[in-house]
């Protein structure tokens, strides 16, 4: 289980400063630039809808839109069943690691223990194939398949390949066989999952008066939890529970970086406003602050 706290000193500075620039309650600019955090974070977090080579270190808005979701069910279709192009090693196939049987036939095995048998392709009725006799189970479980699933994830979640054994002199798939009805209950609940990582944030970010789209809210009790206070001494507390992705610190830092820039900034364009104000700057043709003093 891993737990994020989101807290920072440097981001807690600057938003005092913009507080005290534009002279604005304090727990006004807690509430409204906590819950930014809080969506940046989440933009961040895959999956973020973005292409593999095109991803970025900066919330995108693409991170919170249905097509990130889509994304995310996609990757999840493609590790169980196959579909997936993008290669991660050169073993890399796309058949995923479990087969729906459809009209398949298996021919059972003769002699009481056997480890492979002959199963005839319902979509290639000429070609017979060798898989393992104990992953042929029609009926398999949830929980069955969750236990195989997570026996070939990687560290990112992910299926890198489907193994292949050598059984005499053949080469055995590790797949499982299941019926349609197996599969789809399967696919079902695991994509069910997708958005959890984000959802560790939804919380802070609904406390904080941001809207989240339903596909992230629905993980929000679950996922993670939120304090938050925008009367005296305000504060904005988010914590994330068990994100299963890894070093997600990162992202959090990178949301608290990203914001802390963005806060300086609208500090700056207050006290260039100010300064052309009171006379002692002036805008040039192109928009640029310049000092307006006596030469």
């Amino acid at each position: 289980m891993i737990d994020i706290t989101l807290n920072s000193g440097k981001l807690d500075l600057a938003l005092e400063r913009l507080a005290q620039s534009a002279r604005v309650d304090l727990g006004k600019v807690i509430k409204q630039e906590g819950g930014n955090v809080a969506r940046s974070i989440m933009m961040i977090l895959p999956p973020t809808g973005q292409h593999e080579h095109r991803k970025s270190k900066k919330p995108v808005r693409s991170g919170l839109t249905t097509a990130a979701k889509e994304q995310g069910e996609y990757a999840i279709k493609s590790d169980l069943f196959g579909g997936r192009t993008r290669r991660i090693k050169k073993q890399i196939t796309t058949l995923g690691i479990f087969q729906r049987i459809g009209s398949s036939k298996v021919t059972p095995p003769k002699r009481a223990r056997t480890e492979t048998v002959n199963v005839r392709l319902g979509w290639e009725t000429s070609k017979t194939i060798r898989i393992y006799w104990k992953y042929w189970q029609q009926n398999a479980s949830v929980q069955t398949m969750r236990n195989f699933h997570l026996k070939y994830r990687d560290r990112y979640g992910r299926i890198g390949y489907v193994d292949r054994n050598p059984i005499g002199r053949w080469q055995v798939q590790s797949q499982m066989w299941i019926s349609d009805a197996s599969a789809d209950r399967y696919l079902n609940s695991v994509q069910s999952k997708v958005g959890w990582a984000k959802a560790g944030f939804a919380s802070a970010a609904l406390a904080c008066g941001i809207r989240i789209p339903a596909w992230v809210r629905r993980h929000a009790q679950k996922a993670g939890t939120s304090s938050v206070n925008f009367g005296a001494n305000p504060y904005v507390i988010g914590t994330a529970t068990a994100i299963k992705v890894p070093n997600p610190d990162r992202y959090v830092n990178a949301g608290l970086e990203f914001r802390k820039k963005i806060t300086l900034k609208k500090v700056d364009a207050i006290l260039a406003n100010r300064a052309v104000n009171l006379g002692f700057a002036r805008v040039d043709g192109a928009g640029r602050v310049q000092e307006n003093m006596p030469q």
